[in-house]
């Protein structure tokens, strides 16, 4: 059965409502009164004063689809399965349920709710790990999934995977278990230790059971128990629909389809996979982030979304697509999510003013960009980009190190990023004098 993103949301909604839950409003993305935080990346990250006890919840059982933007693997974005903005399906305890029913729910939704075949589900939990020797091995959730899983697919991992948070630089965290869902052995590296964890994308994790908050992280590092112990679980509506409507890619569901058909009619989508998917999610995500008051600049979150922008432009060069390509797409994005999204319809023509603005003075700055990187190109042996010419780029020209990278790479070269980071040390010391 192929299950539509629209009835993605409106299953997990309803199960959790069903169960007890209240569904509450999802907030911008930016962060109210947490300056730890440049944007919101995770349906937690709005309710952090809940889970610490400073504000009372609505309800200790919550759920709602919150808007989020991560960059933190901005470089994997053009894979299957990365994206930066996606929208988060969570559901919450707050001093209410912990571990035991927490999976519980998460199973009942998985198998019953949803339908997924659980022959192919494998979970995580954490199984200790030295950097953080005062928190022990999560016993507890093996046990409990034990009573759904043979134990061969149950495999602990370490913090890295399986310890989370906080949003912030401090804040709610603990251990957490993940489910995963495996693709089919085509899929894999035939590696004989291939599983959960592995980075081949054979097993994609699909929901995360429950971060089981019960720590506090401070400045110095340490840890303390929190009031109340609380869960925070979720998981992407897109890869939720990437699994059940049975693609190749979170860009070939439903979400997606409407953005690339608008650069379908000016280049062949097969040949150009990795960029047209950068440019369909960058776009998506500079959409989400005007609409919420963000606005390209040069610190902090609003030089996150011009970096974002200039990504989209940037493949569009290299496609040899026109740069009004940008706004064509952001169209779609408006039309295709304002129905769940009122705020996009309301601020279209901000988004679009925005785009265009960035887009005419981007665009002087990357034809000079690239008529110097071709210069560039004729006179390297090498195959390697000099940290002194890539610095010459970003010093005279305004040329950012990422796009000469981007650039590097779709001609198969490198930059040699160590003898960059000394020049531009070099010159931040002289400005100090």
């Amino acid at each position: 059965m192929k299950v539509k993103s629209d009835e993605v949301r409106k299953i997990f909604l309803d199960f959790f409502i069903q169960n007890g839950h209240v569904e509450i409003g999802n907030a911008s993305l930016i962060p109210r009164n947490d300056p730890t935080l440049l944007i919101i990346n995770s349906g937690m990250a709005p309710l952090k004063n809940f889970f610490t006890g400073e504000s009372v919840p609505p309800n200790r059982r919550l759920c709602n689809i919150q808007r989020c933007v991560r960059t933190n693997d901005i470089e994997n974005v053009g894979d299957p399965h990365h994206l930066t903005f996606f929208e988060m399906m969570g559901n919450w305890s707050i001093g209410d349920y912990f571990k035991k029913e927490s999976i519980k729910l998460s199973w009942r939704l998985i198998k019953d709710a949803f339908g997924f075949d659980t022959s192919r589900i494998s979970v995580t939990v954490f199984g200790g790990d030295e950097k953080i020797p005062n928190v022990l091995p999560d016993t507890e959730s093996m046990e409990i999934w034990s009573d759904f899983l043979p134990r061969e697919r149950i495999v602990p991992l370490g913090a890295e995977s399986n310890f989370w948070g906080p949003a912030g630089d401090t804040g709610p965290c603990g251990p957490c278990t993940e489910v995963f869902f495996d693709r089919g052995p085509e899929k894999g590296c035939g590696k004989s230790d291939c599983g959960p964890g592995c980075e081949c994308g054979r097993f994609l994790e699909i929901w995360n059971a429950g971060v089981f908050m019960q720590h506090y992280l401070h400045e110095d590092g340490s840890l303390s128990d929190l009031p109340l112990r609380s869960v925070d679980a979720g998981a992407g509506i897109e890869r939720f629909s990437f699994i059940l409507q049975e693609v190749n890619s979170i860009y070939e569901t439903d979400l997606f389809i409407p953005l690339l058909e608008v650069i379908g009619s000016k280049t062949n989508l097969d040949e150009h996979t990795r960029s047209v998917r950068i440019m369909v999610d960058h776009a998506r995500t500079t959409v989400f982030m005007v609409a919420d008051g963000v606005f390209p600049g040069k610190t902090k979150r609003e030089y996150v979304l011009r970096r974002i922008m200039r990504r989209v432009l940037l493949h569009a060069n290299l496609l040899g697509i026109d740069q009004d390509i940008f706004l064509g797409i952001a169209r779609a994005v408006i039309k295709s999510f304002s129905h769940h999204y009122p705020l996009l319809r309301d601020n279209s023509e901000l988004i679009q003013k925005v785009i265009i603005s960035e887009t005419t003075s981007f665009s002087k700055v990357l034809n000079k960009g690239l008529r110097e990187f071709n210069k560039l190109v004729l006179k390297s042996c090498s195959g390697m980009v000099s940290g002194e010419d890539a610095f010459k780029l970003h010093d005279t020209l305004g040329f950012p190190l990422e796009l000469t990278r981007e650039i590097a790479e779709s001609r198969g070269m490198n930059v040699d990023i160590s003898s960059y980071a000394t020049l531009l040390e070099e010159q931040r010391s002289r400005s100090r004098l």
